[in-house]
């Protein structure tokens, strides 16, 4: 049976760790998701869904 969401790009194990990995780290959502070639939607949704505690601050400042 084919997939209802073709477009979705399951998450591998490597990636899921790094995701974890970068947001011990304290890495913003869109710095994670440029890292992984993700959107920022999808990392939030990843983590949101796996308790992961993401940094609040989503833009960056400017001078």
């Amino acid at each position: 049976m084919q997939s209802r969401y073709p477009l979705l790009k399951k998450w591998t194990a490597e990636e899921h760790e790094r995701l974890k990995a970068l947001a011990e780290a304290g890495w913003r959502p869109d710095e994670i998701a440029g890292e992984l070639g993700r959107s920022e939607a999808a990392v939030r949704v990843r983590a949101w869904q796996h308790g992961i505690a993401l940094r609040l601050v989503t833009q960056k400042r400017g001078p």
